[in-house]
């Protein structure tokens, strides 16, 4: 990392989604913003502005643009990177579930969620992503990911290059995950942050859907340890701020380099490239 790296403050907004009413749920955003300048990345709930509604997928992506423009405005007003998903049209004829990465002057990186949820019927109207992508945000190098990636510690594997650089030093997560699994989201969180050595964000969202189904947040930011540095109130509209320490990060990584002994590896089908799969080890 950097030696002159500065720590970078990171928000997570839980709320509970409107369905389908992205007007309803830009308001109850705009109630628990943090102040302008105050942090320097915003993460939203997957598919933020409608609920993980995929019955109505194509309706709802077809209106996809008022959503893109409002994470656009709230990037510029706040002047911080914001990131959340939108259903959006893809090039296939079907959806794609897109995570957008959005910074102040509007510059937007977009990763489209690789592990459809069959059991909400994702599979049917989605098409999957093929790209693992890393954003560089005020030094920091960002992996993004979307809600059931989390499950797949492959997809999200923390590669070295030829010098020893891990690809990412943190990732981020939206998503929207039933309190039914919270235990699940809550480890799988800190999992990922220990067997990659990094911080990770999850985001995820509160409320009854319109499947029925009770989503209780704990929204949490984790450290390179595991630890939970910041954790929002479960059943709770709340935004929860935590800030990372590239000092620390550099420390841990210094102390145990647990990631250059880890096993090479591909994903079947895809080049390396493609998924940043590459030999780990630079000896």
């Amino acid at each position: 990392m950097p030696a002159n790296l500065s720590p970078l403050r990171v928000a997570l907004l839980q709320y509970d989604i409107a369905w389908c009413d992205p007007e309803a749920n830009f308001g109850r955003i705009r109630s628990l913003l943090p102040a302008p300048r105050s942090v320097d990345v915003l993460l939203l709930p997957e598919a933020f502005a409608t609920g993980f509604a995929t019955p109505q997928a194509r309706e709802v992506a077809a209106h996809s643009a008022t959503a893109v423009n409002f994470l656009i405005e709230l990037a510029a007003e706040l002047q911080c990177a914001v990131g959340a998903s939108v259903f959006v049209p893809h090039e296939s004829g079907k959806v794609a579930n897109r995570f957008f990465w959005i910074e102040p002057d509007g510059t937007t990186t977009t990763a489209d969620k690789r592990h459809l949820f069959a059991v909400a019927g994702e599979h049917r109207d989605f098409e999957r992503g093929t790209e693992a992508v890393v954003v560089t945000w005020r030094g920091w190098r960002l992996r993004l990911a979307v809600c059931f990636d989390l499950r797949f510690p492959i997809w999200l594997r923390n590669t070295l290059d030829a010098e020893g650089t891990p690809a990412y030093d943190g990732l981020l997560v939206v998503a929207n995950w039933p309190e039914a699994r919270e235990n699940a989201w809550t480890t799988l969180l800190a999992a990922r942050a220990m067997e990659n050595q990094c911080y990770v964000a999850g985001v995820n969202r509160v409320g009854v859907d319109g499947f029925g189904v009770d989503h209780s947040g704990a929204s949490r930011i984790i450290g390179p340890w595991g630890d939970v540095l910041a954790s929002a109130d479960v059943h709770t509209s709340r935004l929860v701020t935590a800030e990372w320490d590239p000092i620390h990060l550099a420390a841990v990584r210094k102390r145990f380099p647990f990631l250059a002994d880890q096993d090479p590896f591909a994903v079947l089908g895809m080049p390396p490239e493609a998924t940043g799969a590459l030999p780990s080890n630079p000896q």
